[in-house]
């Protein structure tokens, strides 16, 4: 099986894809000038990047288009599935990534609530105990997304005594198991963050969901209270926060993501007092590369002997009966 790593930061993984697909033919491509490997390819590997009709058409032996991770917007489902292309990612949920993300959004939470910057300003003056920090304990938190990430960030703010308000467009059907203490539908999300002291937003990047977080939610929102985003940066209006922080109807954001990734360097939220960003990092632990690779190198085993892979995308447009 001809497997195609499509972009250089793959070079840094090349160890651990060379033992994981042991038995198939890997190659790393850059994506600036990898059009030869593109031609032999049977399985394509990636990461956020468009996938579209141009760069399949490049591709004509290509099986399978697999996103390194959860996040496959972009990836265009039709043209994949018009050339008999399948199209998966890797569930977030048990391979480390779900479980990863949520560990960064109680790493953002934790950063606000204990004004950590501020506590080492006073660290380095030589005072103790101070500046005085914000419990998590007891306090209203607010998840707007209830998929896997969602779920996963629930489940420990409740270990951590936190009263939790989840946001869907419906109720999942397994939510007594995560335990969420009320539940308010996706239309009704600004009478939803009233009260919390920690809003995050967990939801998928979709056209429906692009700057769904705009001026009316951060309104709403408690003027102590802080926005956490774990999600894709598009679905935050940039304007909305911008406004929400300088005219403090919010005490501060936590960001693992931005609207450009790769972000550019001199990006105003990056120096803001009010806000702590990190560069994407909530999948990228030792636990989801493990997962993540176990998955791919699964489904590149599939696809091999002939059967479809797992966590398909586009499975009623290929008009394939499942292996």
């Amino acid at each position: 099986m001809k497997v195609v790593f499509w972009g250089k930061e793959f070079f840094r993984l090349k160890e651990s894809l060379d033992r994981a697909f042991a038995g198939h033919d890997i190659l790393i491509a850059d994506t600036a000038d990898g059009a030869e490997a593109l031609a032999e390819a049977e399985m394509l590997v990636v990461r956020p990047v468009t996938v579209d009709e141009a760069l399949l058409s490049r591709a004509p032996a290509l099986k399978l288009v697999q996103q390194w991770g959860a996040g496959a917007e972009g990836i265009d489902l039709e043209a994949c599935s018009r050339r008999g292309v399948y199209a998966c990612n890797v569930p977030s949920v048990g391979t480390g990534n779900a479980e990863g993300v949520a560990e960064v959004a109680f790493l953002h939470m934790l950063i606000l609530a204990k004004r950590f910057f501020r506590a080492r300003e006073k660290l380095l003056q030589g005072k103790v105990y101070t500046p005085p920090g914000i419990a998590l304990w007891g306090k209203k938190a607010c998840v707007i997304g209830l998929g896997n990430v969602g779920r996963s960030i629930t489940v420990r703010m409740k270990a951590f005594g936190m009263k939790v308000t989840g946001v869907n467009r419906t109720l999942p059907a397994d939510s007594a198991r995560w335990g969420i203490d009320a539940f308010v539908p996706l239309t009704d999300a600004e009478n939803a963050v009233k009260g919390a002291k920690f809003v995050v937003a967990a939801l998928a990047l979709t056209p429906e969901t692009e700057n769904i977080v705009d001026e009316p939610l951060f309104r709403a929102m408690d003027r102590d209270a802080f926005f956490i985003n774990v999600a894709r940066g598009g679905i935050v209006s940039r304007r909305a926060l911008e406004r929400a922080l300088e005219e403090e109807w919010i005490a501060g954001a936590g960001l693992d993501v931005l609207w450009e990734e790769p972000h550019r360097t001199d990006d105003p939220f990056l120096s803001h007092p009010k806000v702590v960003v990190t560069p994407h990092i909530g999948g990228v632990n030792d636990a989801s590369q493990e997962g993540v690779l176990r998955f791919i190198a699964g489904n590149a085993s599939r696809i091999a002997e002939g059967r479809q892979p797992l966590s398909c995308l586009n499975e009623s447009g290929m008009g394939r009966e499942k292996s």
